[in-house]
């Protein structure tokens, strides 16, 4: 009694298995994505699409930075640009939008330099904030 007891757990075990295989394999129909590798360019280590950085406080985001390709250096300790668009929130809930062709931020210190049709976009009164905190002179 015991052993046709143990034969039919042992095939309803291998008959789960066996469904399981089946719709996990056969029926499934997830998308495989492709892999796509290119070269990089020299001293390029690594290369990011849709690159985004957000910077959050307390109160919420502070400036969101987005770029269509970022290529990190890290000999030259350098990440590079393309397409740029940096977005900064005041207190006010006021943003101040800056585009440019290209960029570069240092990763030491994250200076950013912006280059190449440099756009900034926003109330006259914060760009004139902005332009005078920078400005060593404090002429605007």
């Amino acid at each position: 009694m015991v052993n046709k007891v143990r034969k039919i757990l042992l095939i309803l075990v291998f008959g789960i298995v066996g469904l399981s295989g089946y719709y996990l394999f056969v029926k499934s129909n997830a998308p495989v994505e492709k892999i796509v590798l290119k070269a990089l360019a020299a001293g390029i280590d690594i290369e990011i699409e849709n690159f985004k950085i957000v910077h959050e406080v307390s109160e919420g985001e502070k400036w969101i930075l987005t770029a269509d390709l970022a290529q990190i250096d890290q000999e030259k300790d350098l990440t590079l640009l393309t397409n740029v668009e940096l977005i900064i929130r005041q207190e006010n809930k006021q943003k101040l939008w800056v585009v440019a062709d290209s960029g570069s931020i240092q990763n030491g210190n994250k200076d950013i330099q912006l280059e190449g049709n440099v756009k900034m976009i926003g109330s006259s009164k914060m760009v004139s904030q902005r332009v005078g905190k920078n400005n060593p002179e404090g002429e605007q």
